[in-house]
């Protein structure tokens, strides 16, 4: 058995290694940088922003029609800000000035810290990457949905994998994508650069 003053510093050790995340969020011209960031509840955002940029959270619907209405969520003008987001979900947000040119992004806060669930994530591929006409996902979970993201955040598809895996990439453009991987609550648990070659 362990003694008490062994297990508390066992226990200190699990949780510092599980300290919490500050990730960076800025601009590159009229593009937010990364324009999706996945996090734990608790994480730090340090966001830097050039000016006239905002970082205006809006809601799902507002987001997908380039609209700039704040749903009263957080909001950021130009300059250095630092926040955290503790509730687990998809927070939506926008420049206010350049949203009509899909200045936009989004912050994943999962709602998973086990190393279990860390391990299933890193299992999942996407390949060949870059692709031409179809890609093949393996590690997910039936039921996940994948969607395809232009570089602005725009769902531009949505399947479900057949039995092998595979997705029917053929209608899309050549050009670099994000591609996501959903489960049956709608909550990001992978996201992947895509290439789609010519």
């Amino acid at each position: 058995m362990l003694r008490p003053v062994l297990l508390c510093t066992l226990l200190g050790v699990v949780l510092a290694s599980q300290a919490q995340t500050t990730h960076e969020l800025t601009n590159a011209g009229t593009t937010f940088s990364p324009n999706v960031i996945t996090m734990q509840p608790g994480d730090s955002i340090h966001l830097v922003l050039a000016n006239p940029h905002t970082c205006t959270q809006v809601d799902q619907s507002t987001w997908e029609a380039n609209g700039n209405t704040s749903n009263g969520g957080f909001n950021y003008p130009s300059g250095e800000h630092t926040f955290s987001l503790e509730v687990p979900g998809t927070y939506y947000y926008v420049c206010t000035p350049h949203a009509g040119m899909g200045m936009k992004g989004q912050i994943v806060v999962e709602d998973n810290t086990g190393v279990q669930e860390a391990a299933d994530l890193s299992a999942l591929k996407v390949s060949p990457n870059p692709a031409r006409d179809q890609v093949q996902i393996s590690g997910y979970e039936p039921g996940q949905t994948v969607q395809v993201l232009d570089l602005a955040g725009r769902k531009v598809m949505s399947a479900t994998p057949s039995g092998d895996g595979l997705i029917d990439i053929s209608a899309l453009k050549a050009g670099t994508y994000n591609i996501s991987v959903t489960d049956a609550q709608g909550r990001w648990n992978f996201i992947t650069p895509l290439v789609i070659a010519q």
